[in-house]
């Protein structure tokens, strides 16, 4: 943990972003605090373990949600972002569809990543010239990817915790969240809890499933996944071609089969995913609501697509 990221934490149990985090006992290797703890005047306390400050309690239903991400993770092949710029930028771009130079929308910017995954927009917000860019996930699988893949940037912090409760302050000229809340179990709840880390003026982009851009099978397939040990299903998965780690190679390649149908493939079997399978929560939305929720928290748009996916700057209250 950088000390810097010590002004921007706040404690996610005090109502409202104002309760600041004092360190306590804290364990360094040079500047960096690897082990320690927060604690707020109140009295509520958190560890920090392997340079990772942890807001997600051991027995919460968050913590079992991110058991799933986590082997999920696990079974993706490792990233590595050096030299692959321009191919992220047109990643990001395909969801936030922002004017050109980027580099005019990050340099210097305190960035939000809520909801990182393995981290390639937190590692491309930061070679843009973020001045600090804070990483969050709930999957302690996920930021150990992120942190790697992010080849030990100086403008980067990781932090384990809910996107519903995040541990940080209104401190934020850009929040990312591509991908993630569709997956909790409020997607518009979710929205609202990151919008309002936003400084005025600030740039959110998400992105969210659209209407019917599921495998329609997923749904029925799910009454059974959701209640089967997920361990058997991973290994389902694996064995027909429906994982995601490549050096897997299927006993069938069943899903390599149903890929190749495309659009002859009207159930959409060949796109079913661990991830779609096992994920505790999962939505679909209109960008009509998104474009709601931007109104609603004072967000002005400034792009969307049909994926669904919108950027917005922030002129009014969240």
């Amino acid at each position: 943990m950088k000390p810097a990221l010590l002004e921007l934490l706040r404690c996610p149990v005090c109502p409202g972003l104002s309760a600041r985090l004092a360190l306590d006992a804290a364990e360094r290797r040079g500047e960096a605090i690897v082990a320690g703890r927060l604690a707020c005047a109140a009295g509520h306390a958190f560890a920090i373990a392997d340079g990772i400050p942890d807001f997600v309690e051991p027995h919460d239903a968050v913590a079992a949600r991110s058991a799933v991400y986590d082997t999920l993770w696990e079974a993706h092949a490792d990233q590595r972002y050096a030299g692959r710029e321009a191919e992220y930028r047109a990643k990001f771009q395909a969801f936030a569809r922002l004017p050109e130079p980027l580099e005019a929308h990050f340099r210097g910017r305190v960035v939000l990543d809520a909801g990182c995954g393995e981290g390639r927009f937190t590692w491309l917000a930061a070679v843009l010239g973020a001045a600090h860019v804070v990483a969050v996930d709930a999957s302690r699988a996920a930021l150990r990817r992120a942190r790697a893949g992010a080849g030990g940037l100086a403008n980067v912090s990781f932090v384990r915790a809910d996107v519903m409760a995040l541990p940080l302050g209104r401190a934020f000229d850009c929040v990312l969240s591509l991908g993630v809340l569709h997956h909790t179990e409020d997607t518009e709840r979710a929205y609202r809890a990151i919008v309002r880390h936003l400084t005025p003026g600030g740039l959110v982009t998400i992105f969210v499933y659209g209407r019917r851009t599921l495998p329609w099978v997923i749904w029925p397939l799910r009454r059974w996944s959701l209640r089967a040990d997920r361990e058997r299903v991973r290994r389902l998965c694996d064995a027909y071609g429906f994982g995601y780690d490549p050096a897997r190679r299927p006993r069938l390649a069943v899903g390599r089969a149903l890929r190749r149908l495309g659009r002859l493939d009207v159930l959409g079997l060949g796109r079913v995913t661990y991830e779609g399978l096992t994920t505790p929560y999962l939505r679909e939305h209109s960008l009509g609501e998104v474009r709601r929720w931007f109104a609603e928290t004072g967000v002005e748009l400034l792009s969307s697509t049909r994926q669904v996916s919108a950027s917005g700057r922030l002129v009014g209250e969240p």
